[in-house]
């Protein structure tokens, strides 16, 4: 339990300082790469979901699982469907104008609680999956890390084009991302209380995985006709589902020699 709690722990600072890698890169550098990033977000999270998440949800709640993935993939829908998408990539590239004036006392309060929401989860996710195993740990936590690459950097971009200075948005940021603290904590807490917590997170997840990764990600492969946005992207996604799979194979191999 010691070491487990000591790998939650890591994965959450190692995804907080992922958050605020926008501010060490140029804005010519994410425009032209903040689409490949997309990709490589979309292919870690679906292959985080089928090779390794998802089949853990299932081997410890049994056939539930697809019940609480199914839950959580329907609340996402409606979600989308009443307030509108946070994870529009298209909106997050540098340069481009936001629908509504970047200004707007109402955008940048919004889009820090949404993600603060967001890291909650995560922090969730991150602890049930250690909970349940190293292995699902440590594809649960790239995939999110993968994930927050492309969000974070898209955010920080939204940030500095409202007119807020680089160290007032990192700062920000930051305490954003301190937030997964908050759901890591509560699955360790919870999982002392209520038996096949862990399950139920990893069910939850995998269906939130699939949901961000379908049809959040995914059409921005669509977006552009450029040979190299094709190439990058096409790279990115290939890359994100190989890093998953090697992760997996990598611990699944040492765990196998360790026993």
């Amino acid at each position: 339990m010691e070491r487990s709690t000591l790998f939650i722990w890591l994965a959450v600072l190692a995804n907080g300082l992922a958050g605020l890698t926008g501010g060490l890169l140029s804005e010519h550098w994410l425009k032209r790469h903040l689409s490949a990033l997309v990709a490589f977000a979309a292919g870690a999270l679906l292959g985080a979901v089928f090779l390794e998440v998802f089949p853990e949800a299932v081997e410890t709640l049994g056939p539930s699982a697809f019940r609480w993935a199914l839950g959580s993939f329907v609340v996402l829908v409606f979600i989308e469907w009443f307030l509108g998408s946070h994870h529009d990539h298209s909106q997050h590239e540098p340069g481009h104008h936001h629908r509504e004036p970047l200004g707007s006392a109402t955008v940048v309060p919004s889009l820090l609680a949404a993600d603060t929401l967001h890291n909650v989860g995560d922090g969730a996710a991150v602890a049930a999956a250690f909970l349940v195993s190293p292995q699902a740990g440590v594809t649960t936590a790239l995939a999110i890390i993968a994930h927050e690459l492309p969000q974070e950097v898209g955010d920080y971009a939204l940030l500095r084009a409202a007119g807020i200075s680089r160290v007032r948005a990192l700062l920000a940021l930051a305490a954003v991302q301190f937030s997964a603290v908050i759901g890591a904590g509560a699955v360790l807490l919870g999982s002392q209380l209520v038996e096949g917590l862990e399950g139920i997170i990893l069910a939850l997840a995998s269906g939130t995985f699939l949901y961000i990764g379908a049809t959040d990600l995914l059409p921005e492969l669509r977006r552009g006709s450029a040979p190299h946005e094709v190439r990058g992207r096409l790279l990115g996604f290939i890359l994100g589902l190989s890093l998953v799979a090697a992760a997996g194979a990598v611990e699944h191999y040492v765990l196998g020699a360790h026993h």
